[in-house]
C-alpha cells in the first residue's frame, strides 16, 4: 500500500513540475527571484532531451510502480489513471523531445529578451 501512496504523490509532483517549467515564466512576473530555478529547470529539460535521457522522476515512479504491482491490492489509483496520461502522452519519443526541446529554446528566448530589456533599463537610468 505504501508503494501505490508513494507513486501517486511521484507522479504528483512530476505533474506539478512540468505545470511549472511549461506555465513557469508566468509565475516568474510576479515573483521575478524565482526566474533562476525556472532556467535551471529549463536547462535540465534541455540537457536531458538533448542527450536522449529520461527525467528522474520517470524511473522513481517506474521502481516504485513495480514494487507496488508486487504487493498486490490495486492496479491503478485516481491520480495515476488521470495523471499518467498527462504526464505521458501517447505520441512518440522523438516528437516528446523535440517538442520540449523547441518549448524550452521558444523559452530561453524569451528570457534573453527580458533580460537584455532589463539591462536596458539599466543602462539608460545609470547614464
Amino acid at each position: 500500500m505504501i508503494y501505490h501512496l508513494l507513486t501517486d504523490l511521484t507522479i504528483l509532483f512530476h505533474f506539478l513540475w512540468i505545470l511549472f517549467i511549461v506555465f513557469g515564466i508566468f509565475l516568474v512576473w510576479k515573483w521575478p527571484k524565482i526566474a533562476w530555478f525556472h532556467l535551471g529547470g529549463l536547462l535540465f529539460s534541455l540537457i536531458i532531451n538533448l542527450f536522449g535521457w529520461y527525467c528522474p522522476l520517470t524511473y522513481l515512479e517506474n521502481y516504485l510502480h513495480a514494487w507496488g504491482v508486487r504487493e498486490g491490492g490495486y492496479k491503478e489509483s485516481f491520480i495515476l489513471h488521470y495523471l499518467v496520461p498527462i504526464v505521458y502522452p501517447d505520441l512518440s519519443e522523438k516528437a516528446i523531445r523535440i517538442g520540449e526541446i523547441l518549448f524550452v529554446v521558444m523559452l530561453l528566448v524569451v528570457y534573453g529578451a527580458l533580460a537584455r530589456r532589463h539591462y536596458m533599463r539599466l543602462r539608460s537610468s545609470s547614464g
